[in-house]
C-alpha cells in the first residue's frame, strides 16, 4: 500500500473519532442547557435568550479547544495503546526525516503491519453514565418550568397584559417592587398594564415621541399623579394597594384616554388543616397520658408565627375555672409550608376527671404593616367524669328513668303484661323493683295528663284521690243550676277559705290553680274522661307501688280506654263532597260565542321600583341609546362587591362613551352588564288580543249555532 493510501485510512479513522467527540459534548451539554433555558423562560423571555446564545458560545469555544487536540501525536498515541505489534514505533509513520538505517527499517516494518492489517477503531466509547445523568437532569429542569411550584414566590407574569395596547408615540417602562417580605425581585414591564403583589410600589418611566409640557395620570376614584421630566422621560412613582384604572393626560400633545388597568394581587391568609386529631370532640383514654397534636400551615409568601391556644376547663355547673396558657411552635418545613407537631403532657397541665382540655392553631403571615392571621377550628379533649352513685338516704328518691315523652299508657299496660308473665323467672326482690319501676312510670303519666285539669303541683291529683276517688267519677253527672257556682253545691272542706276571707275573693277573681276546671278550655264531657282516667292511673299506681300488677291490670286498660276517648273526642270530620260544575251548554261548543262570559281580572300588578343602575344601563343598550356612564360608575361605588369585575366594567362603559358607535363596545358592555341584572318576574300575563290569523279564525265561524 502507498503511502497516500495509508495516510488516507489513518485520516478517515481520525475523522470518525472527532465526529464521535463531538456528539458525546452535545449529548452532554444540550439536555441541561435546554432545560435551564425553559426554566429562565418562565421568568423572561429575553433572558432565556441571553442565556442560550451565551452558552452556546462557550460550547463551540470548548469544542474548538478540544478538536485541536485530534493531531498528529494523538493518533500514534492511540495506535501505540492499541496495536502492540507496531513497538511504540507509530510516530515515525509521520517522521521525514532520514535519520539512522534502524529508524529507516523500523518506519517501514510499521507501514507494512499497518497496511497489511484493518485499522483499530479510534473512536472514544460513549460514556453511558454521563449521558444518562445530563439527560435526567435536562427533564428535572423542564419538569420544573413546566409545574413551578415557585408560583407562590414569584410575580405573577402580566398575562392579561397587551403590550399592544400601548399607543404609538410612547415609549413606556413599569418598574415594580414588590414589599420585601413577600421574597419577589423586581421586575420591569414595557407596557401600560401589570399585574403586580398589594402594596407593591410602581414607578412609570414615559417617552414621548413628541415632548408635551406636562404629564399626569388620573386613577378612575378621582385621584391624580403628575409625572416630573429627567432625562427626556416623565417620571413617577406610587404604591398600589388595590387595583386600579388609568389614563394619560398630557399638555400640548394629543389626548389619549384609554384606560389602563393595574391589577393588584391580594395576600391570602394562611391555610391551616389539622391532621391530628381526626375530630373536633375527643374522648380521653384511660391509658393516654399524652395528646398527640398535627397541624399543616402554607401561605402563599411565607409564614411567620404559630401559636397553640390551651385552655383548661374545670369544675361544673357555675363553678367553672378557666386556665389559660399559648405556646409559640416552630415548625419544620419550608417558608411557604409548615408541619407543626406538638404533644401535650396532659399531667403537666394539671388534666384530671371531669375537665375539658381545649386546644387551638393560630398562625400569621410576613404581610406588613398587618399580617394576616388564620385560627384553625377549638379542639377538645375531654375527661368524662365519674357517674354519679346513689347515697343510702336518698336511695328511695332518686331513680333512673326515662322521661315521660319516651312512654305511652299502652306501653304501660304491655310492660305490666310482660311483668305477669315472668313471675316465674325473676326473684321476689327484683319482681317487686320491676313492679315499683311500672308504677314511677304510670304516676308520671298521670302527671302529664294531669296538667290538662290544673293539676300543677305534683300532690295535687293525689290529694283528691286520698279524699274519695268514686266521689269524682259522680262529678260529671252532677247537675248544677244554669248561673250558679260549683261551691255553692259543695261543702266547705277543711283547708278551703271562709266566706268573705281575703282567700275566697283570691279563688274568686284571681287565677285559681287548685281549680281544675278554671286552668284549660276543655269542654264537660271531656273533663269527666280525663278525670276518669286519672282515676283510673292513680288507681294503678298504688297497687303497682305495692307489687300487685294483676290487680292494677284492670285500671290501666279503663284509663287507656278513657285516653282513646278523650283523643277521639278532639278530631273533626268532614264530609266527603264532589265537585259541583254546571252543566256544560252543548249548543254553544266551537261556535265562538262569549255572550255571558268574563276574563278573570288580570293578576295585580307588582309595585314599580325604580331600576338600577345596571338595568337602566341594559335597557338603553337594547334601545341602541348611549347608556349613563356616571350614574353606573357611581352605582358601582357602592356596590363593588356585587359586581363580578368591576374594573372590566367601567373600562368597558368608558370605551363606549368615547365610540357610541363601536358595536364591539356595546357587546362587551352588556356581557359585564348580564350578571348584575335582577331576575324577572314570575307573575301571569293577561292574555292578549288575537293577531290576523286568529281574527279571520273567529270571523269564519259561522253564525248559526252548530246543531
Amino acid at each position: 500500500m502507498s503511502d497516500t493510501a495509508l495516510e488516507s485510512r489513518l485520516n478517515r479513522a481520525r475523522r470518525a473519532a472527532v465526529l464521535r467527540a463531538v456528539l458525546i459534548q452535545k449529548a452532554l451539554v444540550l439536555p441541561p442547557l435546554a432545560g435551564a433555558v425553559a426554566l429562565v423562560s418562565r421568568w423572561s423571555l429575553g433572558a432565556a435568550a441571553v442565556l442560550a446564545a451565551f452558552a452556546l458560545i462557550v460550547i463551540a469555544a470548548l469544542l474548538w479547544r478540544s478538536l485541536r487536540r485530534y493531531d498528529d501525536a494523538w493518533l500514534a498515541r492511540r495506535l501505540n495503546a492499541l496495536r502492540a505489534d507496531l513497538d511504540d514505533s507509530a510516530e515515525l509513520i509521520w517522521d521525514t526525516r532520514a535519520g539512522s538505517t534502524l529508524q529507516q527499517l523500523q518506519r517501514e516494518r510499521v507501514r507494512e503491519r499497518l497496511a497489511g492489517a484493518d485499522l483499530p477503531d479510534l473512536r472514544p466509547p460513549w460514556p453511558r453514565r454521563r449521558l444518562v445523568f445530563c439527560a435526567l437532569a435536562g427533564i428535572a429542569l423542564g419538569v420544573l418550568a413546566l409545574l413551578q411550584p415557585w408560583q407562590g414566590l414569584s410575580l405573577p407574569r402580566s398575562g392579561g397584559v397587551d403590550s399592544s395596547k400601548t399607543p404609538a408615540g410612547i415609549d413606556a417602562r413599569l418598574e415594580i417592587t414588590p414589599p420585601a417580605y413577600t421574597g419577589v425581585d423586581k421586575s420591569v414591564e414595557h407596557s401600560l398594564e401589570a399585574r403586580m403583589p398589594e402594596n407593591s410600589r410602581l414607578q412609570w418611566s414615559l417617552g414621548f415621541a413628541t415632548q408635551p409640557s406636562a404629564v399626569a395620570l388620573i386613577f378612575h376614584d378621582g385621584s391624580r399623579l403628575d409625572l416630573a421630566s429627567s432625562s427626556g422621560r416623565w417620571i413617577a412613582s406610587k404604591t398600589i394597594t388595590a387595583s386600579a384604572l388609568y389614563r394619560i393626560e398630557t399638555k400640548g400633545i394629543a389626548a389619549d384616554d384609554t384606560l389602563y388597568r393595574l391589577d393588584a394581587i391580594p395576600d391570602r391568609a394562611p391555610e391551616i388543616t389539622v391532621r391530628a386529631p381526626d375530630k373536633t370532640l375527643s374522648v380521653l383514654d384511660a391509658a393516654q397520658p399524652q395528646w398527640q397534636l398535627i397541624f399543616e400551615a402554607r401561605d402563599d409568601y411565607g409564614l411567620n408565627q404559630a401559636e397553640l391556644s390551651i385552655s383548661l376547663a374545670q369544675g361544673s355547673g357555675e363553678s367553672i375555672k378557666l386556665t389559660q396558657q399559648t405556646q409559640l411552635l416552630q415548625g419544620e418545613g419550608t417558608a411557604r409550608e409548615r408541619r407543626y407537631q406538638q404533644t401535650l403532657d396532659l399531667g403537666k397541665l394539671g388534666f384530671a376527671q371531669g375537665d375539658d382540655l381545649i386546644v387551638r392553631l393560630s398562625v400569621t403571615d410576613k404581610r406588613q404593616p398587618e399580617p394576616n392571621r388564620a385560627r384553625s377550628a377549638s379542639f377538645i379533649l375531654r375527661w368524662p367524669p365519674e357517674p354519679s352513685s346513689e347515697s343510702a338516704g336518698m336511695e328511695g328518691l332518686v331513680r333512673q328513668t326515662m322521661p315521660a315523652y319516651f312512654r305511652s299508657q299502652r306501653q304501660i299496660v304491655m310492660d305490666t303484661e310482660a311483668l305477669i308473665a315472668g313471675r316465674g323467672d325473676l326473684s321476689a326482690q327484683a319482681f317487686e323493683k320491676r313492679s315499683d319501676e311500672i308504677g314511677v312510670d304510670q304516676k308520671l303519666m298521670r302527671l302529664r295528663y294531669g296538667q290538662f285539669l290544673g293539676e300543677e303541683a305534683e300532690g295535687g291529683g293525689g290529694e283528691h284521690h286520698h279524699e274519695d276517688p268514686h266521689a269524682a267519677q259522680s262529678e260529671p253527672g252532677h247537675a248544677e243550676a244554669p248561673g250558679q257556682d260549683r261551691h255553692e253545691h259543695e261543702a266547705v272542706q277543711p283547708g278551703e277559705p271562709k266566706p268573705g276571707s281575703d282567700l275566697e275573693i283570691l279563688h274568686e277573681f284571681g287565677h285559681a290553680h287548685d281549680i281544675k276546671e278554671a286552668a284549660t278550655l276543655l269542654d264537660d264531657a271531656t273533663k269527666a274522661l280525663l278525670r276518669t282516667a286519672l282515676n283510673e292511673m292513680w288507681d294503678a299506681e298504688g297497687q303497682l307501688r305495692t307489687a300487685q300488677p294483676d290487680a292494677a291490670l284492670p285500671h290501666e286498660y279503663r284509663a287507656l280506654e278513657a285516653i282513646k276517648q278523650v283523643q277521639q273526642s278532639t278530631r273533626i270530620y268532614l264530609a266527603r263532597v264532589g265537585q259541583d260544575l254546571p252543566q256544560v251548554d252543548m249548543t254553544r261548543r266551537l261556535t265562538g260565542e262569549r255572550a255571558g262570559l268574563s276574563d278573570p281580572p288580570p293578576p295585580a300588578a307588582a309595585a314599580a321600583t325604580p331600576a338600577s343602575a345596571p338595568q337602566a344601563a341594559w335597557q338603553a343598550l337594547e334601545r341602541g341609546q348611549a347608556p349613563d356612564v356616571d350614574a353606573l360608575q357611581a352605582w358601582l361605588r357602592e356596590h363593588a362587591s356585587e359586581a363580578p369585575d368591576s374594573l372590566a366594567l367601567i373600562r368597558e362603559a368608558e370605551r363606549l362613551r368615547r365610540d357610541p358607535a363601536c358595536a364591539e363596545c356595546r357587546a362587551a358592555l352588556g356581557a359585564q352588564l348580564w350578571p348584575l341584572l335582577p331576575p324577572p318576574g314570575t307573575a301571569l300575563q293577561p292574555r292578549g288580543l288575537p293577531d290576523a290569523q286568529g281574527a279571520s279564525y273567529l270571523q269564519a265561524l259561522p253564525a248559526e249555532p252548530v246543531r
